[in-house]
């Protein structure tokens, strides 16, 4: 199998709803109490290959549980031709570490996903480490997705990084659009990098 075959499977596995690439949020937190609830729609493709997936989306939630501090939960899936497959299934939080402008904020979020293929098992587990700056108007920030891999008799079959760079923002108070653009690289450096596209739209109850 050559590079580029791997560099394009691992691309389908990304896009394909096993991981969140999806951010949607900024360094702004919920107040005490609120629920916000959203979808975003992903496509993006190699800068090398030039090789995209479009189709790709995101449903989730959040809610302000105290001061600067919010939880939330989130789902991936994709379009396929039977019709819509859910992916990954992640818990998050994030605590706003300067209430200031430029707001800064840290969060962590972890994700699970699971697929049944030809009597085996495949299994991933995502951990989400992320740092957002600026206002929620515009902002940016930078998360690191860091992968792990296995089948039913927990064999190490692979494992994989990724630290993106995001530039996002959003358009609207209690119904917001989201846009975003995030810039993935491989920390291995044996693969191109990913640029990624969204757009959100939230509902703040």
């Amino acid at each position: 199998m050559n590079r580029t075959v791997i560099a394009l499977t691992g691309l389908a596995l990304w896009l394909s709803g096993c991981i969140s690439l999806g951010v949607f949020q900024g360094p702004d937190v919920l107040p005490e109490g609120r629920t916000e609830v959203g979808m975003g729609i992903l496509g993006g493709g190699t800068l090398k290959e030039g090789e995209g997936s479009l189709g790709v989306f995101e449903l989730y939630g959040r809610k302000g549980v105290a001061p600067r501090l919010e939880v939330g939960a989130r789902t991936t899936g994709f379009i396929a031709v039977k019709g819509i497959v859910i992916g990954a299934l992640m818990v998050e939080g994030k605590y706003q570490l300067i209430p200031t402008r430029p707001l800064v904020a840290v969060g962590m979020g972890v994700s699970y996903y699971a697929l049944e293929f030809n009597s085996r098992s495949f299994t991933t587990v995502g951990l989400y480490p992320a740092v957002w700056i600026g206002s929620p108007r515009l902002f940016v920030g930078t998360r690191m997705i860091l992968v792990t891999m296995g089948t039913t008799d927990s064999d190490k079959v692979g494992t994989g990084s990724l630290l993106g760079i995001t530039i996002g923002g959003r358009l609207g108070e209690q119904l917001s659009i989201r846009p975003e653009l995030t810039l993935y690289a491989p920390l291995d450096g044996e693969e191109s990098p990913l640029i990624i596209g969204g757009l959100g739209l939230s509902f703040r109850l």
